[in-house]
């Protein structure tokens, strides 16, 4: 994982697959992975891959010829959008490091509203905090 040297070999789902990977020119590193969690994320927001449209060929096809960036959903917060668009860079060299990623606000603030979520649903459920799982009575 932190070998930083090239691959070469062509192997994935073609929806997740970096386009230098497509492409298979040059090699590969670590950063289609960034690429990859860019597309995760993409599907989860919509509950469908990206270029999910397309067979797995034409996918391909498109992700490595074309310049398009997946569709970015509409409803999805700033922060979202900013994070999906750095980890779909099509320059590998342009994509953020995962350790950079970790500091972006659409990560960092996740903590913050879990802790906010949890203090609401302890307040509003009580006994599913105590290990009863039934109320008090």
């Amino acid at each position: 994982i932190n070998s930083s040297s090239s691959m070469l070999s062509f192997k994935g789902s073609p929806y997740w697959m970096a386009p230098e990977v497509v492409m298979n020119t040059n090699g590969y590193s670590l950063p289609v992975d960034i690429w990859s969690l860019g597309c995760t994320i993409l599907e989860m927001a919509a509950s469908k891959p990206p270029w999910n449209q397309y067979e797995g060929v034409a996918a391909i096809f498109k992700i490595g010829n074309n310049r398009d960036m997946p569709e970015i959903l509409d409803h999805l917060s700033s922060e979202a959008k900013n994070f999906i668009q750095l980890c779909l860079q099509r320059d590998p060299s342009a994509r953020p490091t995962a350790q950079k990623l970790i500091e972006h606000p659409f990560i960092r603030d996740q903590s913050a509203r879990k802790a906010t979520n949890v203090r609401i649903t302890r307040d509003a459920f009580p006994y599913m905090f105590d290990g009863s799982r039934t109320p008090p009575v």
